[in-house]
This record gives C-alpha cells, structure tokens and sequence, in this order.
C-alpha cells in the first residue's frame, strides 16, 4: 500500500464511521501538513507507506515544536491536535491496513497541565444584555439569541443549528444535535423561552430555522457548474455572526478580551454543577465521560471553607452552619 493510499482509505474510514464534517475537514488540513514535511525530507506519496518511520514522526513533532508564527510558538493544545491526527493516521495503517508502521503511541502527545476554565457569572451576562443597542434593528432577536445561548448550555455549531421543531416553548425542553450526531436534551429559562417567544412573533417568514440572519442572498456552490452564484433566501444566522456579536458587546460592556460565545456554556454549566452536581451538568453538557465535566464543578475558596468549617462541626456532633 502506498502513502497516498493509507492516506485515502483512512479518510474514506472516517467519513464512514459518522465522523463530523468539521473534523474530517481539519484532519485534513492536519495530514496535509505532516505529509509536505515528508515530502520534504524525500518521502513521495507514491512510496510504500511503511516510509514513515520513527525517525519521520520525531523530527516532525520536533518541527512543530519550533514553529513560529505571528503569535509566538504553537501551543501544546495546537501541536496536540496534529499529533492526534498523525496517531489517528497510523493506527489506521496498522490495525485495518496490516502496514508495518511504528506503534501509534511513537506519535507523543503533549501534557497539559489544568487549565483554568474561564466561565461568565450572572452579573458578566447582565453586563452584555444592558450592551445591546436598543435602537438595532435586530436588538430583539440578538437579546432571544444571547438569552436561549446562556439557558441551554449549547455549543455556538449547535445554537445556530437549532430548528423551531426542536423547541417546545410550552414545557421549555430543547433539542440539541450536538457533537456525533448526538441527540440530547437541554431547557430555556422561563425569561429565555420568552424572548424567544416574542422574537419568533416577528417572523414573517417559514424558515425552519431557530434564528435566522438578515442577510437574504448568499453564495452558494451551483451542483452543476460547481460555482458558487448568488442565491436569495431565508439563511439560518452564522456562528461568525454570532461571535462577532458577543465579541463586540463584551467590547462595550468592558468584559475581557478573550470573552467568547462558549462561555455561556462554561457559565451555565458551571451553574448546574454548582447548585445540582456533576451528573446533572454531564448530561446537560452531552459528555460521554465525567472526567471532562469535572472542571465545571471547581468551587471558590470561599465555599471550600465552608465546606471545610461544615465537615469539622460535623466530625465534633453539630450541624452545618446555614447557607
């Protein structure tokens, strides 16, 4: 089997296997990379695939290591996301193409130390609703938007995804297809379900989707010509949309620079670990392991004296001071 072929069936497996598209699209990008540096030090697509070799993945894992760009050097986070292609690419090749390649671990992935999760409190989003231009033409869809994005807990893909059929406003109960063609449950609020309310009594149009973008003409790629021509029509709003939103608002509301849609996940979630426990924050957030919804339940050091002060008053006969 030749590289461009493991590279082919391996791609192939995991458009087969239910993988997202997004993925596909940046291992893609990941592969490309990793098989450029090959070609660079005299590896060809057309060769068997059993070129790559310890020696190959280490001296392009040290590459990445020294790269540069305009912001610094790559993040572990970063070179971990091509490692993990890389590794994806071999275990392919060795456990359904029988290639003799090195073991899939020979691709190291980085440590990452407990990062921080930043998370936006009840006062951040009361902050970013009082931002919102009350003369904007779109103020009541924005504050729906922003309002339904903080309730539900939603990825930005997923919010702007959302169809009206995925809402019941009677019992506040949403329907999320998340990452893997999950299908999960979440809930509005009582004031999200109402804004919502009264931005969908402003449509005049049949669209199915949740919240729709003001822009009626788009390009879109014609399935003959394969070019893209413009179309008109009602288009569900785009995440780029919606993140230059928050990020103007966070702007004028004098939030932090990196304050992004997903910290109304973060904020929810946090929410819902705090005061119901991680198993209820797991299942809202769509996580298949605890493990990833544990940073969520990290409490401030105020409330780990609490805690602390309640189990010792425990441990000598009396009762937990009141909350």
């Amino acid at each position: 089997m030749t590289l461009a072929e493991l590279v082919d069936d391996y791609f192939a497996h995991l458009t087969l296997a239910g993988r997202a598209e997004r993925t596909v699209s940046h291992y893609h990008a990941y592969i490309r990379d990793f098989l450029a540096f090959a070609e660079g030090r005299g590896v060809l697509l057309d060769e068997p695939a059993s070129r790559i070799d310890r020696p190959l993945i280490v001296a392009y894992q040290m590459d990445l290591a020294e790269r540069r760009s305009a912001d610094g050097p790559l993040t572990l986070a970063t070179r971990n996301l091509y490692a993990s292609a890389l590794r994806g690419l071999i275990r392919h090749g060795v456990t359904r193409c029988d290639q003799a390649l090195p073991a899939p671990d020979t691709v190291v992935l980085a440590k990452i130390g407990d990062r921080q999760t930043r998370h936006m409190e009840r006062a951040d989003f009361d902050r970013l609703i009082a931002a919102l231009p009350p003369r904007s033409p779109t103020v009541v869809r924005d504050r729906a938007l922003l309002e339904v994005l903080f309730a539900t807990g939603c990825r930005l893909s997923e919010l702007c995804a959302l169809t009206r059929r995925r809402v019941d406003l009677r019992t506040r109960e949403v329907e999320v297809l998340g990452k893997g063609k999950k299908v999960r449950g979440t809930y509005l609020t009582d004031e999200s379900a109402e804004w919502l309310r009264r931005y969908l009594d402003t449509r005049r149009d049949e669209a199915p989707h949740l919240f729709v973008s003001r822009r009626t003409i788009r390009r879109v790629v014609d399935p003959v010509t394969r070019k893209r021509v413009p179309v008109k029509g009602v288009y569900p709003v785009a995440p780029r949309s919606v993140q230059a939103l928050v990020t103007a608002l966070a702007r004028r509301a004098g939030l932090p620079d990196d304050f992004s849609p997903h910290w109304f996940r973060h904020g929810r979630l946090t929410i819902v670990a705090r005061h119901a426990g991680l198993l209820a924050a797991q299942e809202l957030a769509g996580h298949a392991s605890p493990q990833t919804t544990r940073r969520y339940t990290k409490i401030t050091s105020a409330e780990l004296r609490r805690h602390f002060d309640d189990a010792e008053r425990l441990e000598r006969g009396g009762r937990p001071a009141a909350s």
